[in-house]
């Protein structure tokens, strides 16, 4: 199971007394623990919670464990997704890379999945990362396989220009070849900017072959995390061709999307948009941006490490619930044989074709009723 045990509070006893379902009367102190743990994301958080069931009418299930004095000792937050023919899997966390238990001790997570299960059907899936959360230097970095899945990490100076001058100078330079080339950036909060974001998001969707989000989801992100969700915006003469949000929790800032029009990415807006959102998290006090998953060595990959990230293996495993003890179930992506995936694969490349074929408004209304079964 991934080891997600860092005590935020070295101080207090972490001994189990209850394990019990959240309330929305826990809100505040679920994000209160959430923010002060050292493994923690934007999606611990109660927004996404709030944002799963507003925006696509999931039921969730938040459970928290608390020591004899009534204070949170750990999390773990979930959602079931829908199926045609069953309940249901219940995914720690949807629609991100993470969302396993956040505890003060190992036994605390080991309580946590222990209570959940026992009170829900499962299996239940995890989404967390090895080891601590601490990047992989070049050594270990070497030795990851091709198509490995990564989240990649980069931790922040307290000031943007001290980040800005340890790029190289080719990296300066693409960034200022933006504003040559006219683009102009800004970052902010609120529904308005949800509905600059979305039509640049829902188009490139489309050209990647991808069901898109709905609106609906993006604006209940937006009300629920209300100004630790930051839209950025690159325009070109009052036009916007580029666009991403980050969520931040406390000292730590995540970009779950991004998108620019692939018709005026020879001008460089993807460079100003993270730069734009970049300064903006460090001006909010964040220390750790996450830049998100991607496969070890492919074209995502590079362009995030060119910043300074740095990669750590995620480690996605399934719980099956049984009658007398709990399996755990490595899910970390083997190498399937071709035999196995190329019928598959066909049929995936095929469908994605067709998609990026399909009218945008005509994708935008499938995308939207597709996505809320999809947990990637």
């Amino acid at each position: 199971m991934t080891n997600s045990a860092s005590s935020p509070s070295s101080n207090r006893a972490a001994v189990v007394r209850v394990v019990r379902p959240a309330a929305a009367t826990d809100a505040a102190r679920w994000d209160e623990y959430v923010t002060a743990h050292s493994r923690s994301t934007p999606y611990h958080r109660w927004a996404w919670k709030q944002a799963l069931e507003q925006g696509y009418g999931l039921a969730t299930t938040y459970y928290l464990a608390e020591n004899h004095t009534g204070d949170i000792i750990g999390v773990l937050p979930a959602a079931r997704m829908p199926h045609p023919l069953r309940r249901g899997t219940l995914c720690a966390l949807p629609y991100c890379d993470r969302g396993e238990p956040l505890a003060d001790s190992a036994d605390i997570t080991t309580a946590l999945t222990t209570g959940l299960l026992a009170d829900e059907t499962g299996p239940l899936e995890l989404r967390g990362t090895r080891g601590d959360d601490t990047p992989l230097d070049d050594a270990a970095t070497k030795k990851l396989e091709p198509g490995q899945k990564v989240r990649l990490l980069l931790d922040l100076p307290e000031r943007a220009d001290t980040l800005l001058a340890g790029f190289k100078s080719k990296h300066r330079s693409q960034i200022n070849k933006a504003r040559k080339n006219g683009l102009i950036s800004g970052v902010g909060s609120g529904p308005e900017r949800i509905d600059a974001f979305y039509p640049i998001f829902a188009r490139n969707m489309r050209d990647l072959g991808s069901p898109t989000h709905s609106r609906r989801w993006f604006h209940a992100i937006a009300q629920h995390y209300g100004e630790d969700c930051l839209v950025g915006l690159v325009e070109l003469n009052g036009a916007v061709v580029g666009a991403g949000i980050v969520l931040l929790a406390g000292p730590r800032a995540a970009i779950p999307w991004a998108s620019t029009l692939r018709d005026s990415n020879h001008l460089a807006p993807n460079m100003l948009l993270y730069w734009a959102l970049l300064e903006a998290v460090i001006e909010r006090g964040a220390r750790r941006f996450d830049f998100g998953r991607s496969s070890f060595g492919e074209g995502t990959y590079r362009f995030k490490t060119q910043w300074g990230a740095r990669p750590v293996p995620l480690d996605w495993h399934r719980i099956e619930k049984q009658t007398d003890h709990t399996a755990i179930q490595d899910r970390q992506e083997p190498q399937p044989t071709q035999a196995t995936t190329a019928p598959a694969g066909r049929i995936r490349r095929s469908a994605e074709a067709l998609w990026r074929h399909l009218p945008l408004p005509l994708t935008i209304a499938l995308g939207s009723r597709l996505r809320p079964w999809i947990s990637l």
